[in-house]
């Protein structure tokens, strides 16, 4: 695993179960998206697309979309 995906979930935001955000173009610099979707796959985290970033939920907990 690359040193930033590394950082990305070891955030004091992921650790307390937060959103992390990221560009996807940041992602595909300095990652991969296989990187990042394998990390939260392995959490049981999920990842929703809005616009041009991931929203990474750090948490277990369902994804609703209401709206």
């Amino acid at each position: 695993m690359s040193a930033w995906v590394r950082q990305m979930f070891q955030s004091q935001i992921a650790k307390r179960g937060g959103l992390v955000r990221r560009k996807i173009t940041s992602i595909d610099k300095f990652a991969s998206r296989a990187e990042v979707k394998a990390k939260s796959t392995k959490g049981g985290y999920h990842i929703v697309q809005h616009g041009d970033e991931w929203l990474v939920f750090c948490d277990k907990a369902s994804v609703k979309i209401i709206a």
